[in-house]
């Protein structure tokens, strides 16, 4: 099977180490502040939208300097969020009940669009393919704005079950294919819009070749599907230490199990049955909806012991 060649960009990596080291210490500088976490959580969220706004006027116009904003902008609101974590995370320990910034919904979906807008970055700084950016960023908002206008973001003591290190390593890997499943779901939507509009002029103008999409989905995937494996596998040692068994069953593990389980058969389906194309973009798409299935819907509408991160 013949593997499509994505031509990736020549990076410096002087600069890239200049924009992360100089991300950290700006964003640490910024948490210092008098302000609240929840003012950095809002300015995010509105960067969010804002380059949500900008990616789809470069969609449609093509002009370099919009393209380019939308980039300075999602960078800029991925300072604001982890200017707030770490914010958040500053006053948790002033009120003696220290933990990451990642515990409860609120803290959960707003890690969730500081790791998926991350991600994202990544590939299109390493690939130079903006116009994903119009289908990836508009998720990262929505994510955003429903923690700043539907979950409580009060801090609150960490419930016993989840005072241990695991949680610092479990969830991280968790979120980080939470982020990589989100930005191969807007590739996937991408491939399929240019599929349905394969004789549109503007299709063939605007959005990337199907061979790019379909590849950019593919590596979204197979680089953090292993870190899903791991984030089960760590769960699983997780609950073994705190309930006495590594499976209970409980609805989270039975739907991070589907999870898992949907976006194997779509690498099995890609690497070893040589799909490609509609077919496996569909698989993306409906892989993302047991994605949300097992973060929301479970979290939210079916307890289980895994029901800290409600509201």
């Amino acid at each position: 099977m013949k593997e499509v060649v994505v031509e990736k960009k020549r990076l410096s990596l002087p600069i890239d180490l200049l924009l992360v080291f100089g991300g950290l210490l700006t964003a640490g500088f910024l948490s210092l502040l008098p302000y609240e976490n929840t003012f950095w959580y809002k300015s995010a969220m509105l960067s969010y939208g804002l380059a949500s706004l900008l990616y789809l006027s470069y969609l449609l116009i093509r002009e370099t300097i919009l393209g380019r904003a939308a980039t300075s902008i999602l960078f800029l609101g991925l300072l604001f969020n982890l200017s707030g974590m770490l914010r958040r995370s500053i006053e948790s320990y002033q009120m003696g009940v220290f933990h990451p910034p990642w515990s409860n919904l609120f803290e959960a979906l707003t890690f969730w669009s500081f790791v998926a807008g991350s991600i994202y970055l990544l590939i299109e700084r390493k690939y130079g393919f903006r116009l994903i950016g119009a289908f990836v960023t508009p998720l990262i908002f929505f994510t955003s704005a429903y923690a700043v206008f539907k979950a409580s973001s009060q801090i609150q003591p960490l419930m016993p079950a989840l005072r241990s290190y695991w949680l610092y390593i479990h969830v991280v890997t968790a979120f980080i294919g939470y982020a990589g499943f989100t930005v191969a779901f807007g590739g996937a939507v991408a491939y399929l819009i240019k599929e349905r509009f394969r004789d549109n002029s503007w299709a063939k103008r605007y959005l990337p070749s199907k061979e790019v999409l379909d590849e950019i989905t593919y590596k979204s995937i197979a680089i953090v599907f292993p870190v899903w494996t791991a984030s089960i596998i760590l769960g699983a040692a997780w609950a073994n230490e705190a309930w006495g068994g590594y499976w209970s069953w409980d609805p989270k593990e039975v739907w991070s199990l589907i999870v898992w389980l949907f976006f194997g058969a779509y690498l099995h389906a890609r690497q070893l049955m040589g799909w490609k194309g509609k077919r496996v973009a569909w698989m993306v798409v409906f892989g993302f909806i047991t994605v949300l299935i097992c973060f929301f819907a479970i979290n939210l509408y079916f307890p289980g012991l895994h029901s800290y991160a409600t509201e």
